[in-house]
């Protein structure tokens, strides 16, 4: 299973906030009996809730060559074992992208709004 992402508003970051979303997360996944996760992130964050980077379980990100960096591709184990001896290449959702053109018409419904490059956004 694969999560994200985690948005918080600027006035709240570094309160708590983002971790208690993280750990929520994880605790729902785990109910519904998902035995782990794999996540693109900052191992700084998440690290900070037990992510580490995948391919130290033998998990490659899909498309990037042999020893580029995939520090960014995480890992979360929810139940002990359950991907023990198993490796693999991940491949990220086909609903995490989006055909811009259509996102254009579809934002016609609405009434305009400027739009704005904010800090902390990844892409821009």
């Amino acid at each position: 299973m694969t999560m994200g992402p985690i948005c918080i508003a600027p006035e709240y970051k570094r309160q708590g906030y983002g971790k208690i979303l993280l750990d929520y997360g994880f605790e729902q996944a785990k109910s519904l009996g998902v035995g782990a996760l794999c996540f693109e992130g900052n191992i700084d964050f998440y690290g900070r809730s037990g992510c580490v980077e995948a391919s130290e379980y033998g998990i490659h990100y899909h498309g990037l060559p042999e020893g580029a960096d995939a520090s960014f591709f995480l890992y979360r184990e929810l139940i002990p074992g359950y991907l023990e001896g198993i490796t693999g290449e991940y491949a990220t959702t086909k609903g995490y992208f989006v055909d811009e053109a259509e996102a254009e018409e579809f934002d016609k419904q609405f009434p305009p709004k400027e739009k704005l490059k904010l800090p902390g956004q990844i892409f821009g």
